[in-house]
């Protein structure tokens, strides 16, 4: 089975302005968390008081925290809950011996 993190729209695609405070936690842990924020997925953002909190899984089944990242940030500037326009990630080939 192929696990994907869906891409945003190109214009949520920047630094979002304001403090950015990450946490990296077991699957486990970032699932509770998010759903105590009311988004029942394995990564999950929010703003408070301007600055934009993300939580990325780690051990989950994308191992590529940097679409996890792109994805909430996303939220951060402005995305919508609905993942509106969301692109599917391209998928690459891993090279051998990576």
């Amino acid at each position: 089975m192929i696990y994907l993190v869906l891409e945003p729209p190109p214009q949520y695609l920047h630094p979002y302005h304001g403090a950015v405070i990450e946490r990296v936690l077991p699957l486990a842990e970032a699932r509770r968390l998010c759903a105590r924020m009311g988004a029942p997925a394995d990564g999950c953002s929010w703003l408070k008081r301007g600055a934009c909190y993300i939580v990325i899984p780690r051990g989950g089944p994308v191992r590529d925290l940097s679409a996890y990242r792109r994805h909430e940030l996303a939220h951060c500037n402005g995305w919508s809950g609905s993942h509106a326009s969301a692109r599917r990630p391209s998928l690459r080939p891993r090279r051998r011996g990576k």
